[in-house]
């Protein structure tokens, strides 16, 4: 078994797509802080980094406070706002990008933040499967379409109606 020195058991594969990605992303943050330190120093980017990572934290806490409130919400009997897990996601990842460090991250976050961007997103990117279930109320006999139909039958016996 011929031996192609100390490596010959690895092969030098090309980068998967993901890792291309990365090191794209990485190269854009590279030169995004370098566009900023250009024109803010380095003094300037530095708050301008801590200051994104900040509101970050405070939508981070937000997008939780309004997820805890909506779950109460709903065990109380209240419908569910419908779409409110995607925008939430969507929240909480403008959230995520705005702690990371980094311009570009903080660009893309900043956008999604954006409730008229996050409510595009979800009506070109959102399967219908990803709406709230609607819940019927106690009070409401919900029946299936063959369960029912239009109008009275003639010969049926009509019931008294309810007592006030």
């Amino acid at each position: 078994m011929p031996t192609h020195g100390l490596f010959g058991a690895f092969s030098v594969r090309r980068p998967g797509p993901l890792a291309l990605a990365l090191f794209v992303w990485l190269a854009l943050e590279v030169a995004a802080f370098a566009l900023v330190i250009d024109r803010a120093g380095v003094l300037g980017a530095l708050l301008i980094g801590a200051a994104t990572s900040v509101a970050g934290v405070v939508m981070l806490r937000h997008v939780g406070r309004g997820a805890v409130e909506g779950l109460r919400r709903t065990a109380a009997g209240a419908e569910p706002q419908q779409g409110a897990l995607l925008d939430g996601t969507l929240t909480a990842l403008a959230g995520v990008l705005l702690v990371l460090p980094g311009f570009v991250s903080d660009l893309v976050g900043l956008a999604l933040a954006a409730p008229s961007l996050r409510g595009w997103i979800a009506r070109r990117f959102a399967p219908e499967t990803i709406v709230a279930t609607r819940r019927t109320p106690r009070d409401v006999i919900d029946l299936d379409p063959q369960d029912w139909r239009a109008g009275a039958d003639p010969g049926a016996e009509r019931l008294p109606p309810p007592p006030r």
